[in-house]
């Protein structure tokens, strides 16, 4: 009976192993050899790429993408806490706090080391 229940995640891990396995070598074997010399430019939406394309980009681009992340998840988790929060203990509201804290000051942080904040 055990065999019987675990037949089709079988016959899917199978499956699942086999198709990326038969595809890889597939590709192999039936793509072009040609190079073409455009294939190592720059791709700029049909354009001809004007100037080099390694750029140093600021950091702090990076750090709001990441602190814009950060809030994105926490907003999720504090929504949710909003919906029961009628339903929460004492030690889950601590909890929502704490990790409120450790949030402002990854933030502050973050913020300090760009110097955009100067607490």
């Amino acid at each position: 009976m055990l065999a019987e229940d675990y037949m089709g995640v079988a016959v899917f891990a199978i499956v699942a192993l086999l198709f990326p396995t038969l595809v890889f070598f597939l590709s192999r074997y039936l793509r072009t050899d040609k190079h073409d010399p455009r294939g190592a430019t720059t791709y700029e939406c049909g354009e001809v790429p004007i100037g080099d394309a390694q750029i140093q980009f600021h950091f702090q681009y990076y750090m709001y993408a990441i602190i814009f992340v950060a809030f994105d998840i926490v907003t999720v988790f504090i929504l949710i806490w909003a919906l029961v929060f009628t339903n929460l203990t004492d030690l889950s509201k601590l909890f929502l706090l704490m990790f409120l804290g450790i949030l402002l000051v990854g933030v502050t942080y973050a913020l300090k080391k760009e110097e955009i904040v100067w607490i």
